[in-house]
């Protein structure tokens, strides 16, 4: 005969098979890092650790259906107990969490709110450390109305992390709050190597309430710097070698936008594959330079090839996959090509968008070139 007892576990109903009878068995895949009937131990599946086993005998006078509300698994320090689920096999309740254990953490095992043990999950010794490649923009000085920062990682890192890892310090001496937005979920590219971060454009708008109670999150003249912290770590647990920091100092306010007939074009040679060189002579942001601007032939087919954003993203490089053909060309750039301040090419930022805008609106911007 087969009992299933379900009962709540952090407002969530989780099941608990209870298998009993004149004949008791169980299948269990994994293996378990300890086999005494009296620790507490982890299980295994390969080299990924996938629950916390439980000897019964730590367990004496708790009755199956009290599990859930007497046995929690939780972080040190917290009160939340983690979701999962809770089976009873031969001589041990195992628990699985809904989210995966992290590598390097240690995790505490709870009877009735008091500690009966402690257990951390190894690291993977084989597993590359990840690292912060870089922060953009890179420029030692940014606009008064700086809009997102952008960080580079060398891996997948670990999401909900950013606020309590990141601090921005003011003048080498204040710790300051709320620069960032507290964007949940937070803004990551598919792979999670790539975060964004955007600074309060209620307090960067000036006509917006906030600008007017608050002020900026930057101070013009003031110095900063973004550190993050060496203990945030990758999705497979791995934390970062060192902490990282990033300097600046903040310059003017950034009224005007992009104007891409400014862009200096150096043109490369036909029969090769020079790179195609722009001085855009401004910093304009990192992600849209890669993927708002194109290049094609006069008979609007699309030149493949890569492009690289050069010194404090006021150059931008692309380099072709075959070689140049002699003939007519054409830069073409999206609209909502931003500078650091957010302004793309149509309209600034900071503008009320209540009111008539006034120029020439459009969705792509084009510039031409000769290879000759």
């Amino acid at each position: 005969m087969d009992i299933i007892v379900t009962f709540p576990i952090n407002h969530k109903m989780t099941r608990l098979p209870v298998i009993w009878g004149l004949v008791f068995s169980f299948l269990f895949i994994g293996c378990f890092e300890k086999k005494s009937d009296q620790m507490v131990a982890i299980e295994w599946e390969g080299k990924q650790p996938r629950g916390i086993r439980i000897p019964l005998k730590l367990l004496p006078g708790i009755s199956y259906d009290s599990v859930g509300q007497l046995v929690h698994i939780q972080l040190p320090n917290t009160k939340t107990p983690i979701l999962g689920e809770y089976s009873i096999m031969e001589d041990a309740l195992l628990f699985r969490p809904v989210i995966a254990f992290t590598r390097g953490l240690k995790y505490e095992v709870r009877i009735s709110d008091k500690l009966l043990s402690e257990i951390e999950i190894p690291l993977d010794s084989t597993l590359t450390v990840p690292e912060v490649g870089c922060i953009f923009p890179t420029s030692d000085t940014v606009p008064l109305n700086l809009l997102k920062i952008y960080i580079l990682f060398s891996k997948p890192m670990q999401e909900g992390q950013s606020l309590d890892k990141i601090k921005v310090i003011r003048n080498r001496l204040d710790t300051i709050p709320s620069v960032f937005l507290d964007l949940q979920p937070e803004l990551w590219n598919k792979q999670r190597t790539i975060l964004t971060l955007w600074l309060d454009p209620g307090r960067i708008k000036r006509d917006l309430q906030p600008n007017k109670a608050m002020g900026s999150p930057l101070q013009q003249g003031a110095s900063y710097q973004i550190l993050i912290r060496k203990d945030w770590r990758d999705v497979e647990g791995v934390p970062l070698a060192n902490d990282y920091r990033q300097n600046f100092v903040v310059g003017l306010r950034d009224s005007l936008s992009p104007a891409t007939e400014s862009w200096k074009i150096h043109t490369p040679k036909p029969a090769t594959t020079q790179p195609l060189k722009i001085e855009l002579q401004e910093s304009l942001d990192y992600v849209l330079l890669k993927n708002a601007v194109r290049i094609h032939d006069d008979k609007r087919n699309v030149i493949n090839g890569d492009i690289e954003i050069g010194t404090e993203e006021k150059i931008l490089v692309f380099i072709p996959s075959v070689a140049w053909n002699a003939g007519k060309y054409w830069v073409e750039v999206e609209s909502r090509l931003e500078d650091l301040a957010g302004n793309n090419l149509n309209r600034l930022f900071d503008k009320d968008l209540s009111k008539p805008g006034k120029g020439e609106q459009k969705q792509v911007y084009k510039r031409s070139f000769h290879v000759q």
